[in-house]
């Protein structure tokens, strides 16, 4: 594929003559803040655009998210997307086309006890999701904050996830599990980091503010090998991919962005996403900014 770009550090990043197949590039994107709007989906431009790139002209295109199968894979129905996913923030990788988990990383069952004690001492409980072949069981206790009643509702219903409520969510299960989740208000979800942080926990954990609410914030945590960029990493070794285009908005995708070869962050990112990107656009995840940016630069 030949690259055409007004942007002199991409020309002088890629050597356009060296890398001229589309099969060497692997275009990678975050979904919440960078291809999906503020409204949480993926637009009709971005959709038509992308499906065109990748059907017929062989764009090699694929996404790296915080959300599972479940919902990740009904936003992106009408993309065409054909390479497997990161979801979970690297947690797995998906295979759309096989509806399974075609890459793992589980957190252990002894970290996971000492991750919801300190939940517990800060009087909450968190969703642990767990794998069972291609399905998600995400258990919690009965009882439901309202910003985390407002997540399920949600989420209810979607392929590949089920919610299990009991009093006795935590104890040692069969099934591995790949995230541990919560949701509340901002000042709260900090104690918990700060207390994980300091408790020097063998785990990843990712704490966040909410784009669509600035007074909540998530606490998302992994195993500690978990990373966007070290699920990338597995896609490039088996694909085969030269080089890496990435987009970016908020700090979880910091390690993503610092792997690619050339980074790319909309208007609307976190300042530490912007600071470390190659590119920061004039345009916003509300002006189709990943399609339309792929469409201008990434040319058969």
């Amino acid at each position: 594929m030949a690259l055409h770009s007004p942007f002199a550090i991409f020309v002088e990043s890629f050597e356009p003559d060296m890398y001229t197949n589309e099969e060497n590039i692997l275009y990678i994107t975050d979904l919440d803040g960078t291809l999906l709007n503020s409204k949480g989906i993926v637009s009709a431009t971005s959709a038509h655009i992308l499906h065109h790139l990748i059907e017929e002209e062989g764009l090699n295109f694929t996404i790296a998210t915080a959300r599972t199968p479940a919902t990740a894979m009904q936003l992106l129905a009408t993309t065409g997307l054909k390479l497997p996913a990161v979801v979970m923030a690297g947690a797995a990788l998906w295979d759309e086309s096989a509806s399974e988990y075609s890459r793992t990383w589980h957190i252990p069952e002894n970290v996971i006890s000492e991750l919801c004690g300190i939940y517990e001492s800060h009087g909450m409980h968190p969703f642990i999701y767990r794998q069972s072949g291609s399905q998600l069981l995400a258990y919690h206790k009965p009882e439901l904050s309202p910003k985390e009643q407002e997540f399920v509702s949600t989420r209810q219903g979607t392929r590949y996830k089920r919610f299990i409520f009991n009093e006795n969510p935590y104890s040692t299960s069969m099934h591995p599990a790949l995230i541990i989740f919560s949701t509340g208000p901002h000042a709260i979800m900090h104690d918990v980091y700060r207390d994980i942080m300091a408790g020097r926990i063998d785990c990843h954990p990712i704490f966040y503010r909410d784009i669509y609410d600035s007074e909540s914030a998530y606490l998302e945590i992994y195993a500690s090998c978990v990373s966007k960029a070290t699920a990338i990493r597995a896609i490039v070794e088996t694909c085969g991919f030269d080089k890496i285009v990435a987009f970016g908005d908020n700090v979880n995708d910091i390690e993503m962005m610092k792997l690619a070869d050339y980074s790319i962050a909309p208007s609307n990112a976190v300042d530490d996403v912007k600071n470390i990107a190659d590119e920061v656009l004039k345009s916003s995840n509300d002006d189709d900014c990943v399609a339309r940016w792929i469409e201008t630069n990434a040319k058969l």
